[in-house]
């Protein structure tokens, strides 16, 4: 059986046994920004198993992309991977151990046929009825283990609070591992961990929640969360002791052997093996990644793309390959998982260009890396020792593996403080797992409503006002059932038509009317199916149970739906102009603005962002008609609909369209060309003619591959040009010349300016040149060594250069420390030569030492060092430390 037929047979299965298949969510998790990645099944059924949110059906499927940070420094290991996929079938509320018990055993031994004599099955200590299932489907009692949780068998919570509960595992036994005493005397089992058991499935039994204090309460309803590892149970199916020799990755496996030019063979070249599989796994997770919009950088999940490159890109080196490889792994990694994953055909060459541009980098920081290996070999002379703070410096920031510091400090003789370096790595691991875990704290409002199970009907699309009810009032978080005047609080009504927070659209502000009082409503907020009112009673007093009345505020709105459809607009001119690759990271959507980060790995041309804005303008004037249809979600992809970036994967999904073809003809109600189709839960125009126009006020980087629009429309627009427009009229009255010549005249004055920076900088470096001069007839003699120690009038550190690198040929072998008060800030600089730092003294130290006695710090190389400080008042001391510690150094 392939890898993809298992993912058939798996998916159907289970909806043979009625579970609705719900499509991979990304592996950047929606509405939890505390977790770095997508790392199971469960992340994206969270809120259903917390009673947050309604789930589209009780039984649900999936195969669902993973991706785990923690495991990184194995892979090229026989079986840690980083990406992979996961199989998952969930109840939320319906079945539980016995039917989840029965189908994982149904499955295994009868769909794939897996030798029931080789599975073992795990249950938590005090799990009784976990244990009789598994014996009542034949599994002997020898093979049926009891594991507390520190062996595994108890699934969170997540992170400090969330839910949790006891779990079943299956492990499949490969027989006895050569040389392991355990298997020899028949004592073995799967927590040894001698590599002969294998864990292929997990049973979660997710009954309850981990409160703040420790505490442990039932969750609405005993839920079932199973996991198993497609690339591990493939390996079973298969007959591979390796997920790297499973139909797949072994295809990749192929590929690195004809890029590198080596065998895979484990047994004659293990390094080589190693090597191989590490480039295969990490190009697969590059393709990924790329996918869902993570590209390099240096913080957050670009920093971990970035490290699995590095390290492919290193492994590669290590086995000889001088020449690039990514680009061809990575499009091969696309052939293999594009028909699962179709999103990533589209963004082919975008990935490919993507490989090939960070390889390069790489190979440059490379080289960088290198040089300062040398330095720090340089520094470690005496004790012939790189400290294990350095060695993870050096991996860590200039991304040169660890294996490569130690073979080039070996052939110098040195060792590397491998102690120091791991512990330097467990330090990154404890931040990593920190990252994966679901966030610790719980918004105690969401939960509080969801226990209420008070659901709100938003009635906000087809109108502003509604006749309503209030069913729920809160003070300070402590239900009322009556607000005063002056009193701020929360209003729950029956019927809302305020749009409650989401997708990057800010909630409604307006009023809600009773007989008795009036409420002004200054947030709305969702906490699962109740809608929330935030505000404070304006007059008289609201009660509970009181006919209401809710009015929107219209104006706010209406400026409101013009940025959100502006902003739909904006996504699909960026894709045009730009690239498909563009994909949205966040958004702003408010009243007066809109803000939209996107992923584009470089600052659009001048051009390109006038493209983009004219572009829009243009579906503006045309005034094409909207049309929003609620449909199934699957229905929604395959008509082409773009998720935004907080959407989650539900039964029904509306979806917004602006259809050239359509215009303003309400007659054309579903067309397959579209200009914007998007899932969004927003506010919206009825046609784009009512947008106004939109200005883009700024593009800026907010991280690598990472950009912010920030754009105005409508009223805000006009202001905005009106301003512009303005500004230039002054200018061009203060410059007296017309609007059109008002740049020239600027180009003109910059050219004078620098013309004279150039007359001001020459005049200083013949000022420095002469007092250059002077120093050296000041030169004091120090055991062979000319020494200047001096302060100096300079008005910047720059200065300071150039009077040293007068100096230094002339004085030959030489120590030179030199202070200046720059504008009132201490500026120091040292400069020492080779022969001067093999007798001890270095320019750094000195320079350190000096810049600390001055509020300041700073540093360099034992050659040439610079520094700062804050307070003037020292620098003349700190020129007598400098002479003190020249003169100790150098016996004289």
């Amino acid at each position: 059986m392939t890898v993809d037929e298992l993912r058939r047979a798996f998916l159907a299965f289970f909806e043979e046994r009625g579970h609705r298949r719900i499509p991979s969510s990304s592996l950047v998790p929606h509405g939890d920004p505390t977790l770095l990645f997508t790392t199971a099944g469960m992340v994206q059924f969270k809120p259903y198993f917390m009673g947050l949110a309604e789930p589209p059906a009780r039984r649900l499927t999936s195969i669902q992309r993973c991706f785990r940070t923690t495991d990184v420094e194995s892979v090229g290991d026989a079986t840690h991977l980083t990406a992979f996929e996961m199989l998952g079938n969930f109840s939320v509320g319906d079945y539980f151990k016995p039917e989840a018990i029965g189908w994982a055993w149904e499955f295994l031994t009868g769909v794939l046929r897996i030798d029931p004599a080789r599975l073992w099955a795990t249950v938590f200590t005090t799990d009784d009825e976990a244990a009789r299932l598994w014996a009542e489907r034949g599994v002997p009692e020898d093979r049926i283990l009891r594991y507390t949780a520190e062996q595994g068998n108890w699934w969170g919570p997540p992170g400090d609070t969330g839910p949790m509960g006891p779990c079943s595992e299956m492990h499949y036994d490969w027989g006895k591992t050569p040389g392991c005493r355990h298997c020899e005397a028949n004592t073995c089992h799967p927590d040894i961990g001698c590599g002969r058991f294998l864990e292929i499935w997990n049973l979660v039994f997710m009954t309850y929640q981990q409160e703040e204090d420790g505490s442990q309460t039932d969750l609405p309803a005993a839920n079932i969360d199973t996991g198993a590892g497609l690339e591990r149970l493939a390996s079973v199916v298969q007959g591979a002791r390796t997920v790297y020799e499973t139909d797949e990755l072994n295809r990749l496996i192929t590929v690195a052997e004809r890029v590198s030019g080596r065998k895979y063979d484990t047994n004659k070249s293990p390094d080589v093996a190693f090597a191989l599989r590490a480039m295969t796994e990490h190009a697969r997770a590059l393709a990924f990644l790329a996918t869902d919009g993570v590209l390099p950088s240096n913080e957050g999940r670009g920093y971990v793309l970035r490290r699995l490159l590095r390290r492919a890109i290193y492994f590669a080196y290590k086995i000889g390959i001088r020449e690039p490889f990514l680009e061809q792994m990575v499009d091969a990694a696309i052939d293999l998982s594009y028909q699962t994953n179709p999103q990533m055909l589209e963004q082919r060459d975008f990935i490919k260009r993507l490989a090939r541009v960070e390889e390069a980098r790489f190979l440059q920081t490379l080289d960088r890396g290198l040089t300062l290996l040398d330095e720090v070999i340089e520094r470690g002379r005496s004790t012939r020792r790189i400290p294990g703070r350095d060695a993870f410096t050096l991996y860590d920031t200039h991304g040169l593996p660890l294996e490569l510091t130690v073979e080039v400090a070996q052939s110098h003789g040195y060792e590397v403080d491998r102690e120091g370096f791991e512990k330097e790595m467990e330090l990154q691991r404890e931040r990593s797992r920190g990252e994966e875990a679901f966030t610790a704290q719980h918004d105690d409002r969401a939960l509080r409503y969801a226990a209420l199970g008070i659901e709100t009907a938003f009635v906000g699309y087809d109108g502003l006002d509604a006749r309503s009810e209030v069913l729920h009032l809160e003070r300070g978080g402590e239900p009322v059932i009556r607000l005063e005047a002056g009193e701020t609080g929360e209003v729950v009504l029956r019927q809302s038509p305020f749009y409650p927070e989401g997708g990057g659209q800010v909630g409604d502000h307006g009023l809600v009317v009773t007989t008795t009082g009036q409420f002004r409503v200054r947030d709305t907020q969702k906490y699962g199916e109740t809608i929330v009112l935030t505000g404070e009673v304006e007059q008289g007093h609201i009660e509970i149970s009181a006919a209401a009345e809710a009015r929107v505020d219209a104006a706010r709105r209406a400026d409101t739906a013009r940025n959100h459809t502006g902003t739909h607009l904006l996504h699909a001119a960026l894709r045009s102009v730009l690239g498909t690759h563009v994909r949205q990271a966040g958004s702003y959507v408010g009243p007066d603005r809109l803000r939209f980060d996107y992923t584009h790995p470089e600052a659009p041309t001048e051009a390109e962002m006038t493209a983009v804005q004219r572009m829009v303008n243009a579906k503006i004037r045309a005034d094409i008609r909207s049309e929003t249809f609620v449909l199934g979600y699957e229905e929604a992809i395959a008509r082409g609909a773009i998720a935004f970036f907080e959407d989650r994967y539900t039964d029904t999904v509306r979806m917004v369209e602006y259809c050239d073809t359509r215009g303003n003809d309400p007659e054309h109600m579903h067309t397959s060309e579209c200009y914007s189709r998007e899932l969004c839960g927003g506010t919206h125009l009825h046609a784009t003619g009512e947008v106004g126009m939109l200005i883009v006020v700024s593009d800026i980087s907010i991280g690598a591959g990472l950009r912010r629009i920030e754009a105005v429309t409508g009223a805000a627009a006009e202001r905005f040009i009106e301003d512009r427009a303005g500004l230039v009229n002054i200018l061009a009255r203060r410059f007296k010349v017309p609007a059109a010549e008002v740049l020239g005249r600027i180009d003109a004055l910059e050219e004078s300016l620098a013309a004279e920076r150039k007359r001001v900088e020459e005049a200083e470096r013949r000022a420095s040149a002469g007092l250059a001069d002077d120093l050296i007839g000041r030169a004091e003699q120090v055991d062979g060594v000319s020494v200047v120690v001096a302060r100096v009038t300079a008005d910047s550190p720059d200065a300071l250069r150039v009077i040293a690198d007068r100096l230094r040929p002339k004085l030959g072998v030489s120590f030179i420390f030199l202070a200046a008060d720059a504008k009132g800030r201490p500026a120091f600089l040292a400069s020492a030569s080779e022969e001067v730092i093999a007798r001890g003294l270095r320019a750094d130290e000195v320079v350190r030492a000096a810049a600390a006695l001055a509020g300041g710090g700073g540093g360099g190389r034992p050659n040439l060092a610079q520094a700062g400080g804050k307070d003037a008042a020292q620098i003349d001391a700190a020129v007598e430390l400098a002479r003190k510690t020249v003169r100790e150094r150098l016996g004289g």
